[in-house]
C-alpha cells in the first residue's frame, strides 16, 4: 500500500557535502531517482561542486536555500559528518524540510546529522557499526538493524544498507511493484 498517491509528483532531494562517502548519496540515489512520477534534486550548501572523502567531484543542482519543499530528504554520511553536524545552516534547512516532508532518510553516519538536527530524541534508529554506540548521546534508541523506519524517520546501517533503504522507501511511497 502507498502513502502517496501515484498521481501526486513527489519532490525528493539529497544533500551533499564536503567529505561524504559518495555511495551513501549514489546507492540510494539509484533508486529513489527512478521512483514514478519523481523529481530528484541534488543540494548542497552552495551550487560549488563537493568532493567527497576520496576525491570524486560531485556538482550540486541546487543551493540548499533554492530547494523546494521535499516529501523525501537523503542525508548520507561520510567522515565530512562532523562539520555538517557543527553546521547551522544545514541543520536548519533539514530542520525545516522535516517539519514538513514526509519522509526524512539518512544512510550511515548521516544519522548523526538528523540527532545533530534534533531529530532523533525519542526514536529508534540505527547507523554504522562503528558509529552505533553514539545515537543514544542524541537521544535515539539504538536498534541493530540494516534498516529501521520510525514515524518519518529512516535510518540505515552501513553504505549497502542505504539501498536496502531506498528500496523500502520505494515500496512505501509508491508500492511494491515499482520498487
Amino acid at each position: 500500500m502507498n502513502i502517496v498517491p501515484d498521481s501526486v509528483h513527489l519532490q525528493i532531494g539529497g544533500i551533499l557535502f564536503p567529505e561524504l562517502d559518495q555511495a551513501d548519496f549514489t546507492g540510494p540515489f539509484e533508486v529513489l531517482s527512478r521512483i514514478p512520477n519523481s523529481t530528484f534534486h541534488i543540494l548542497a550548501k552552495s551550487n560549488q561542486p563537493v568532493r567527497d572523502a576520496k576525491g570524486l567531484v560531485l556538482v550540486p543542482e541546487k543551493a540548499l536555500e533554492d530547494s523546494p519543499q521535499l516529501d523525501l530528504l537523503l542525508v548520507p554520511g561520510g567522515a565530512g559528518v562532523n562539520k555538517v553536524m557543527e553546521d547551522e545552516t544545514v541543520l536548519a534547512f533539514i530542520r525545516e524540510q522535516a517539519a514538513r516532508a514526509r519522509l526524512v532518510f539518512s544512510v550511515c553516519t548521516g544519522a548523526l546529522v538528523l540527532g545533530a538536527a534534533g531529530l532523533l530524541t525519542g526514536r529508534r534508529a540505527t547507523t554504522h557499526w562503528a558509529s552505533h554506540h553514539l545515537l543514544k548521546y542524541f537521544g535515539a534508541v539504538p536498534v541493530n538493524e540494516r534498516v529501521v523506519i520510525d514515524a518519518n524517520i529512516v535510518t540505515a546501517a552501513g553504505v549497502t544498507a542505504g539501498i536496502d533503504g531506498a528500496l523500502r522507501i520505494a515500496s512505501l511511497l509508491r508500492g511494491d511493484r515499482a520498487a
